[in-house]
């Protein structure tokens, strides 16, 4: 099992000696920079690791602003031996407005340091609540789907075994695996119909229909119906 302990550590500038993982058993450093942003009083993060998500706002103390570049820290409460994919999307803000995004990713053994480095860059327009592979219209991983949050970073939604599909007419969707689906079968996005993963839907003639978002995550169980959690 991994939890994010300490989701993110002091949101301040940070020299190059400086290590925010200090002390910490597996911990995934961040180095945010952009080169049109100078400060920003709050930094968002959405975080994917493994097959859980999370996500965590700070700001520097008493509403001050921070300098970029500047450092933080994402610190894990992981079991086993397996390494975790980690994929962080960033948004930094300024007086309530995002002024940019980045996102980045990288793989962490338990007991382990890594490292990322963020840029941020000015924000494409997307439609709230749409979904989006990453890199159509807001920053992500191209294999993950995630949705637009209009007022912050992007939520991600889960990455797509099969690849993620842009569809300019319509939400971008995990591509379907493992075959195809049976009509009034009930399916989660990616699961042998296109969609998100988060959702639930029902088989018509090989298409995702009456989509239900699931709030806890959508289980696929193979031989029966996928079901919310």
């Amino acid at each position: 099992m991994t939890r994010l302990v300490l989701a993110i550590l002091v949101l301040a500038s940070c020299g190059a000696d400086d290590d925010p993982c200090a002390g910490a058993a597996t911990c995934v450093r961040i180095d945010v920079a952009s080169a049109t942003i100078a400060t920003i009083d709050q930094l968002e993060l959405d975080v994917l690791y493994g097959a859980r998500h999370a996500t965590t706002t700070t700001q520097a103390p008493g509403g001050r602003t921070t300098k970029l570049p500047l450092a933080t820290a994402i610190v894990l409460d992981v079991d086993g031996t397996a390494e975790i994919a980690v994929g962080v999307v960033a948004a930094g803000k300024l007086g309530a407005g995002v002024l940019g995004t980045g996102a980045a990713s990288v793989s962490v053994a338990p007991g382990a340091h890594a490292a990322i480095a963020l840029e941020l860059s000015p924000i494409e327009a997307c439609d709230a609540g749409g979904f989006y592979c990453g890199g159509d219209r807001l920053a992500g991983d191209p294999q993950t789907l995630y949705q637009c949050n209009a007022g912050g970073v992007p939520i991600a939604r889960g990455r797509c075994a099969d690849g993620c599909v842009v569809r300019p007419t319509d939400d971008d969707a995990c591509r379907a695996s493992a075959g195809t689906c049976s009509d009034g079968g009930q399916y989660c996005g990616g699961d042998k119909l296109d969609g998100d993963p988060q959702s639930l839907y029902v088989c018509d003639h090989g298409v995702g229909t009456a989509r239900v978002a699931c709030a806890d995550g959508c289980v696929v169980r193979p031989g029966n119906d996928d079901v919310c959690r």
